[in-house]
């Protein structure tokens, strides 16, 4: 495994949960018929931990 950098770790470690993020939002959108009651409830929960 090459030498990197431990900012440059954290970058790909946070850009891969990014992209985790983004594509489970995605399947569980399509999956889902009521979309903006989900939305909001979800945008709701992620500001109340994001302010914990």
């Amino acid at each position: 495994m090459p030498q990197m950098a431990p900012s440059l770790w954290l970058m790909v470690y946070v850009m891969m949960c990014f992209m985790v993020l983004f594509l489970s939002n995605i399947l569980f959108f399509l999956s889902d018929n009521n979309m903006k009651e989900k939305k909001k409830s979800y945008n709701n929960k992620t500001m109340h931990f994001m302010w914990q």
